[in-house]
């Protein structure tokens, strides 16, 4: 159960306040990041031009915008390698790589059991597009996680971003041992839990598109004792860079 769905349990003990930032949480992650269920039925945002595509808005602080992710796998602007990884404390874990191009994707999804489910698609084949689009789309699972620290005190830009992965980046990197007392009372302690935290790096081009992710969300129950910890990892590689 994602920890939005949790909130929303309990929202009939929370202050006014506290059901307020409920509501914020809720609605940042479902307005920036799709679901792997409803991730095909995005419709065109304000931005788009009148063909449907989504025009890049770029800014000199774009924060990160997973649903940039699930757009260069829908349509891809170039060939690119993409890695998602995902490892809970329980030992579950999330496996997902494809080398993308504007008319093929080749790649795979771990399965539970260990063995690799081959993901493959081209372009002509819509259906079979579709398909394989769902089975590379688990970075939609961090969607409460990034809404937790995006655009707040835990993210500080970095002066380092550089080239990476052949895309030039801005670089933040994010603590939430940042918050002020107030933030980490209404915002950290209810969803991450008293002593929880995130912490990592990500590498964003211009419109927020997530290049190289590295993140550790830990989460703790209400008497401050842990809960759960997942480590998180994602890459876009361009297929002509070399490290």
């Amino acid at each position: 159960m994602s920890r939005i769905s949790a909130c929303i349990r309990n929202i009939g003990r929370l202050t006014p306040v506290a059901c307020a930032l409920v509501f914020w949480l809720f609605s940042s992650a479902c307005n920036s990041k799709p679901t792997s269920k409803d991730a095909a039925e995005i419709p065109v945002e304000q931005g788009s031009n009148k063909d449907g595509k989504v025009t890049p808005q770029s800014g000199p602080d774009p924060g990160v915008d997973l649903n940039c992710v699930y757009e260069r796998l829908k349509n891809p602007p170039e060939s690119f390698h993409y890695v998602f990884k995902k490892e809970d404390s329980d030992g579950f874990k999330v496996d997902q790589e494809a080398d993308v191009t504007p008319q093929t994707i080749d790649g795979f999804r771990m399965q539970p059991d260990g063995t690799q489910k081959p993901v493959h698609a081209v372009r002509s084949d819509a259906s079979g597009w579709q398909v394989a689009l769902a089975s590379l789309t688990g970075i939609s699972g961090m969607s409460s996680t990034v809404a937790t620290f995006n655009h707040n005190a835990a993210m500080k830009r970095e002066p380092d971003g550089n080239t990476v992965n052949g895309y030039e980046t801005i670089h933040y990197s994010i603590d939430t041992s940042r918050w002020d007392a107030t933030t980490r009372q209404m915002l950290g302690n209810f969803a991450l839990g008293p002593g929880g935290l995130n912490k990592g790096d990500v590498w964003v081009t211009s419109q927020g598109c997530p290049v190289k992710f590295v993140l550790d969300d830990e989460m703790h129950k209400k008497d401050g004792s842990f809960l759960e910890k997942v480590h998180y990892e994602e890459a876009m590689v361009k297929k002509d860079h070399v490290d």
